[in-house]
């Protein structure tokens, strides 16, 4: 598994550098975030961090794009868990919903409903139960897509932000096809 992560890794970093070569990385960048978020593959702020090396300049308008790219991917796993529903969920993936699980989620689905979810967005914790939870127990998928999407702004912004002021303390990112990757031009 390591060394096919490191392949995909490589190769996402090569696309990445062409993408901002031919000006389509905020596109890029929008659509890994889709892919991070409904996948729970890779953490989309990797993806924001080596983008906004690579365009500094350009780190509000990739931390929007990385922020609707991921809301989009979780408006639609709400979507499809309202629409498959606790049993087949539960058929299908019997492990994620243990009653410690649901009850957690349903406490703060109960709690703050949709703001549950913008805090999710917004923080480090795994988003992928709760947007389940909600879609099972809420069909609201524009709200939880506006919640969504303003929590991942307020984080992927601030992480952009922070990468484009003080990329020094980011430089491990720099690497990019084994070279140091220095392009504060762009």
């Amino acid at each position: 598994m390591g060394k096919q992560l490191e392949r995909l890794e490589a190769k996402l970093q090569v696309w990445m550098e062409r993408a901002n070569r031919g000006n389509h990385l905020l596109g890029l960048s929008a659509l890994l975030s889709f892919g991070g978020t409904i996948s729970a593959a890779y953490p989309v702020t990797a993806v924001i961090v080596t983008a906004v090396m690579m365009a500094p300049r350009r780190w509000l308008a990739l931390s929007t794009a990385c922020s609707l790219g991921s809301a989009l991917a979780g408006a639609i796993v709400v979507g499809v868990s309202h629409l498959l529903g606790y049993n087949e969920i539960h058929h299908l993936f019997p492990h994620l919903i243990s009653p410690e699980t649901w009850a957690e989620a349903s406490r703060w689905i109960d709690d703050y409903g949709v703001w549950a979810i913008f805090g999710v967005g917004a923080s480090p914790l795994p988003q992928m139960p709760l947007l389940i939870f909600f879609g099972i127990v809420d069909d609201r998928i524009l709200e939880a897509f506006i919640a969504l999407f303003a929590g991942k702004l307020l984080k992927y912004t601030l992480v952009a932000w922070v990468t484009q002021h003080f990329p020094e303390k980011l430089s491990f990112f720099k690497r990019i096809n084994g070279k140091i990757h220095n392009n504060q031009n762009q």
